[in-house]
């Protein structure tokens, strides 16, 4: 789907294509967030919904082409005739620079083949996933040889993970090429304060988790948690936030926990997405595979302590009393990490201000978007020295 978002400020500002999906996972978020900051005309594009044509929403534009079918929800085939229609939208808004957020369309093939302005890739893509041995060697084959055919076409790869930046180097990728710029966070809108929904349950205990409802994000193993906690905490509920194709199976799963399990579906708006964080006890991430996840950085900017894998970053970004981190992948860990944190206020406190702070100063959006806008302008006139 495309979506078309175009901010007129004068003749000489950049324009600047943004490829990613929509309404679906951290691409989306990060792309959202730079069209809000960026001093440039930006024109996004996505195809990974059925929808077509335009569309407003939040006082954007969208354009879409629709989708026929999604492989692994990595590689998506999109109509026929799709890069043509996405060569016009170039064409029609003078586009100085592709950026595309890492899924794949069938229409980027043709835009690394007969490319005409300079583009530059994020990777928020995995390059591991906690899997069995033969889905993890095949998926890591098929990520090396993906990035490394990407690379030879574009002029920079933005690593939202410092930790990528050797492995992409040992590929035999030019490390000319490789940019770290991390994730952001808005921590004016993620911020502690008072909660409409802790009103509604001031009498519970909340653990909560927030994101896509996917193999990938392992929510069924923090269900099975839920009666090992229960035994040691007294009214405590598991509030599930999100919506994905896993999404009746774990409604299924969690009818057995008689109301103690609470799953809103899909919030289309930030503010009802912090009302529950601001009311939470506690945030858990049980996934298989991250690179460097927004639930963490939200949640910690919302001042919470987070529990999580080993995924991305996490370890990094948990470090020095900021997080919790499981690395086993067993029902009776997730609830030992749950009770610890929720049956001492003065611990989960301590965590959360902590958080909040490493987020502040590391990971504001307004820091981020003026790195990426200023990577823009680099690559832009690099080319145009060199054409």
């Amino acid at each position: 789907m495309f979506q078309l978002v175009l901010y007129r400020i004068s003749s000489d500002t950049m324009n600047i294509a943004e490829i990613t999906t929509y309404r679906e996972g951290g691409a989306y978020t990060h792309v959202v967030e730079l069209v809000k900051k960026i001093n440039a005309n930006m024109l996004i594009i996505s195809g990974n919904t059925r929808k077509s044509g335009y569309q407003k929403e939040n006082g954007q534009t969208y354009f879409h082409i629709p989708l026929l079918i999604s492989i692994w929800e990595i590689f998506f085939i999109n109509i026929p005739g799709s890069y043509n229609k996405v060569e016009t939208l170039l064409k029609k808004h003078k586009i100085d620079l592709i950026h595309f957020h890492s899924p794949l369309f069938t229409f980027l093939i043709g835009l690394l083949r007969k490319k005409k302005v300079p583009i530059i890739m994020t990777t928020h893509y995995l390059l591991d996933i906690k899997a069995n041995k033969t889905t993890q060697f095949f998926y890591r084959g098929f990520i090396r040889w993906m990035t490394r055919a990407m690379a030879n076409n574009i002029e920079k790869i933005i690593c939202v993970n410092n930790n990528y930046i050797p492995v992409f180097k040992s590929w035999g990728i030019d490390d000319k090429k490789l940019v770290y710029i991390p994730n952001g966070v808005d921590v004016k809108k993620f911020s502690p304060g008072k909660s409409n929904i802790k009103e509604k349950y001031k009498d519970n205990k909340l653990i909560v988790y927030f994101g896509r409802l996917h193999y990938q994000k392992n929510v069924d193993l923090l269900i099975r948690s839920l009666k090992y906690i229960k035994n040691e905490v007294d009214n405590v509920k598991l509030i599930i936030i999100g919506d994905g194709v896993d999404f009746n199976k774990l409604k299924k799963m969690s009818s057995e926990y008689e109301g103690d399990v609470i799953m809103t579906g899909y919030l289309p708006n930030d503010e009802d997405l912090i009302d529950y964080l601001r009311a939470a006890d506690v945030v858990v991430l049980p996934s298989r595979g991250e690179n460097a996840s927004f639930t963490i950085m939200e949640a910690m900017a919302c001042e919470l302590p987070v529990i999580s894998s080993d995924v991305g970053n996490a370890k990094e970004i948990l470090s020095d009393g900021r997080g919790i981190i499981f690395e086993k992948y067993t029902e009776e860990e997730i609830a030992d990490k749950c009770i610890y944190v929720l049956s001492s206020k003065k611990v989960a406190e301590k965590m959360g201000e902590n958080a909040r702070k490493f987020v502040k100063e590391n990971h504001s959006w307004k820091k981020i978007s003026k790195k990426t806008e200023d990577l823009y302008k680099e690559v832009i006139k690099t080319s145009k020295e060199t054409a």
